[in-house]
């Protein structure tokens, strides 16, 4: 059992120290050859003994943070191989040199992080720092090419593979390197004028087609004839709504949203209203009247409900003079039921001639 689990710590532990039982389990079986060969080997009990002896004998500890299995001989789910103690690598004259800038507090505490390329890409930083003022905003991406010679150095989702925390370490931000994280820019259709001033952001891609052709008809959709239509793409929208600015004046403009009616339609609609609140945005509560009339409605599947969110819609109905169905939108969310923003089609915007 020993060899496996050293086996791991040498293919799996030379950039991170820190490991998962889980995983440690998983690749003993796969090694030993599968499950059958795992339980003649003394299965989950014997790599539990295996692991006490190893962390008597002090090669590994539990990081005590970390919650624990539910086994019958429980262990922590996370732990760490345990370092003998590392000595300063780093010149003291250059550590005082650079401090006029940077802050070295983690690196002395931890010498294990002063590495030759951590101290290149505090160089690459330092010298950036100076120059600063004369600086322009780059993205994340294009700023960790100049500064860490990769690209998805700090948007790497995989954390485990390399260690991507010079900026922590040194208590700087994105901010700090003038780097923006920008999100993928939201699909949007404009009906041909100069200046929007008014907006909708329909969630879901048919909808945002029905409305388009609805308004290239001249048909008012809700007594609304908007200069613009936003594709959300669901969740996504939350995020690329920062592109606001490119296509219209977000003080001058006027947002309507339209989403399923589910928990994760007002979810979104609440956190595009909480992270853009400098923007005039509100439900388009008359579509959702609308998809109340339809009165169809199905079981909602794996959806996260806020309470929040649901006061924030109730609100709504009520600030608009729709108190009469707030019920019904309650009963939906009780039921675990929604109603997909597809019911309102091109040839029911048709039929409603521009208003309800």
């Amino acid at each position: 059992m020993r060899r496996y689990i050293k086996l791991f710590f040498d293919n799996k532990c030379k950039n991170n120290k820190k490991f998962e039982l889980v995983d440690l389990e998983k690749f003993i079986i796969e090694k030993c050859g599968g499950q059958s060969n795992y339980y003649e080997l003394g299965g989950y009990e014997a790599f539990y003994k295996e692991m006490q002896k190893l962390k008597e004998e002090k090669i590994i500890r539990e990081i005590a943070r970390s919650e624990s299995n539910r086994a019958k001989l429980p262990m922590k789910l996370k732990w760490t191989i345990v370092t003998s103690k590392v000595e300063s690598s780093w010149k003291d004259e250059d550590i005082i040199k650079y401090s006029d800038m940077l802050n070295f507090k983690t690196y002395i505490k931890h010498p294990e992080y002063q590495t030759k390329k951590e101290w290149m890409y505090i160089k690459n930083i330092y010298n950036f720092l100076k120059e600063r003022e004369n600086r322009k905003w780059d993205s994340v991406e294009e700023r960790c090419l100049e500064l860490f010679y990769d690209e998805k150095f700090l948007t790497d989702s995989d954390n485990g593979k390399k260690d991507n925390k010079v900026l922590k370490r040194l208590s700087l931000s994105l901010e700090d390197i003038k780097a923006k994280q920008y999100g993928e820019q939201f699909i949007y259709w404009n009906r041909g004028v100069s200046e929007i001033k008014t907006l909708i952001i329909l969630e879901n891609h048919s909808t945002f087609f029905s409305f388009k052709r609805a308004v290239q008809k001249g048909i008012k959709v809700f007594g609304i004839a908007p200069d613009a239509l936003i594709f959300g793409y669901g969740k996504k929208i939350i995020k690329s709504f920062s592109f606001l600015d490119e296509i219209a004046k977000p003080s001058e403009v006027t947002v309507y949203y339209f989403g399923d009616m589910d928990p994760d339609g007002y979810f979104i609609y609440k956190a595009l209203k909480d992270k853009y609140n400098d923007v005039n945005i509100s439900l388009l509560v008359q579509a959702y009247v609308e998809l109340i009339k339809v009165h169809k409605k199905y079981k909602s599947k794996n959806q996260q409900k806020n309470e929040e969110c649901l006061k924030c819609i109730l609100k709504e109905f009520e600030e608009k003079n729709y108190d009469r169905y707030k019920d019904y939108v309650v009963e939906l969310w009780k039921e675990n039921c929604r109603i997909p923003q597809e019911f309102i089609t091109y040839e029911y915007l048709l039929e409603m001639e521009g208003g309800i």
